[in-house]
């Protein structure tokens, strides 16, 4: 097939979805208004997000609604599936994979097509994704969020996402990795064109405090009620979970920034009024989980029946009833003196955050080989090192050396969950030597850094009598 010219240019988008009613509307509409059709898949959500699709497409959008019943973790296999479904029966030139919350923005179809035309069909195009965030400065009255969230990050992410022409989407042995990044060949990841400067996707991950609730609470119980097969999926909200479940308070300060770390750019909306999406809040969060957590117990309960006895009443002689070991370890805080009582020599990066996509207060990185610290001490003194990190290295051990001797090692069972470490110390008079050994060191493509791990607190208490 010969490039399209560009009168006769058709983009079809696809999208696989779950539980986004809060935006799942705003997204269809402005999407219908760059492209001829859209094909979605609704992955059984419960919030709404299914029964506005359906009105959406009597009200006469371009819309194809798709669901199955398997359970399993399918997005990529969906969205492929939906690709090549737009090429063969939707005469679809251009595809378009888009996330509902990834909003595309640009100069006009027009443009799109030109800027599609120029780049040939013998590869993908990309565009990278722009990080919208929640800030105290947005309106609290306005229910789209497209429309809210008026503020982002100052550069794009080093992420990008793939815009398939008709032939590549038809070819057998190419398919599109998770998130739609990247096409690969077998293993291989094929080269993407980018579009010019000025085209991004309004990514639009970071809502609202609920639906961050809603989204951490779900992947990870799904992920966990999975078991083996499910091991080393979405790892980035086990945070998120951790804190939620242990310091509330702290995941709701994550989850918005200050303004003043943003770049003030609202959106182009092209969708026009919603007519479906209802007030969002709390109540979605109850209406989307309840289902789940119901057919996760009843799951369970059945299991259970399977696999035990009939009941039998306990003798309250053989219980055996303890006391809880007292502690005088703090809850953990990201807050201020989460970092006090050292001075950084070496291995230690600047402070960064808060950083609300990942969950992370402000945390500083330690880096491999080792973090080298400094710790006066006025007189010889017992003291506890608190000290609160996470990894993003399979397999990481830290071992805790003080003046040359070892104190304590910390093998991480998960990677992305907040672990403790509190070691009793004995400091000398004057300067001590703290040392953090780590075995595994990260560097990407994007940072050359060897990134061990990430303190999210490193202070020093008293020891008690």
């Amino acid at each position: 097939m010969g490039t399209p010219t560009l009168a006769a240019m058709r983009l079809v988008a696809v999208s696989v979805v779950k539980n986004e009613a809060d935006i799942i509307e705003a997204f269809v509409r402005h999407t219908c208004a760059w492209v001829d059709h859209h094909l979605v898949f609704d992955h059984d959500s419960t919030d709404g997000t299914r029964e506005i699709l359906r009105a959406l497409q009597a009200e006469g959008l371009p819309l194809t609604l798709f669901h199955d019943e398997a359970l399993a973790n399918l997005q990529q296999a969906r969205s492929n599936h939906l690709t090549r479904l737009a090429a063969r029966t939707h005469d679809a030139d251009w595809i378009l994979p888009l996330d509902a919350d990834e909003i595309l923005t640009g100069p006009g179809r027009a443009a799109l097509e030109a800027a599609l035309l120029l780049a040939g069909t013998s590869q993908p195009a990309s565009l990278p994704l722009l990080d919208y965030c929640p800030t105290r400065d947005d309106d609290p009255t306005e229910p789209n969020p497209i429309l809210r969230l008026r503020h982002s990050r100052r550069v794009p992410s080093v992420t990008r996402k793939i815009i398939l022409p008709r032939e590549l989407a038809l070819d057998p042995d190419l398919v599109a990795g998770k998130g739609s990044h990247a096409l690969y060949r077998g293993s291989v990841p094929q080269p993407a064109r980018p579009l010019p400067a000025g085209w991004h996707l309004a990514h639009l991950a970071l809502r609202s405090p609920e639906h961050q609730v809603l989204r951490v609470i779900l992947a990870e119980l799904q992920k966990t009620s999975r078991g083996r097969p499910a091991a080393g999926l979405d790892v980035h909200y086990r945070l998120g979970y951790q804190l939620l479940a242990e310091d509330p308070e702290l995941f709701f300060a994550t989850v918005k920034l200050s303004a003043d770390q943003l770049d003030l750019r609202p959106i182009y909306y092209h969708g026009g009024n919603l007519r479906f999406t209802t007030a969002q809040g709390w109540t979605r969060v109850a209406r989307a989980l309840l289902p789940y957590l119901e057919q996760l117990a009843a799951s369970h309960g059945r299991l259970l029946d399977a696999a035990r006895p009939e009941p039998t009443n306990l003798d309250p002689a053989g219980l055996d009833i303890r006391e809880l070991v007292r502690t005088s370890v703090p809850d953990f805080s990201g807050q201020s003196g989460a970092f006090a009582g050292f001075t950084a020599l070496a291995g230690w990066g600047p402070a960064e955050g808060p950083v609300p996509e990942a969950f992370l207060p402000p945390f500083h990185w330690g880096y491999a080989p080792a973090t080298h610290l400094a710790v006066t001490a006025p007189a010889a003194q017992n003291v506890t090192l608190i000290a609160d990190l996470l990894t993003y290295s399979e397999n990481q051990t830290v071992d805790v050396e003080l003046n040359g001797v070892r104190q304590r090692q910390l093998a991480f069972t998960r990677i992305n969950q907040r672990e403790r470490l509190a070691v009793p110390l004995a400091l000398r008079a004057g300067s001590n030597d703290l040392q953090f050994h780590y075995t595994q060191g990260l560097v990407t493509d994007h940072d050359s850094r060897r990134l061990a791990a990430i303190f999210l607190g490193l202070r020093f208490l008293p020891a008690g009598p």
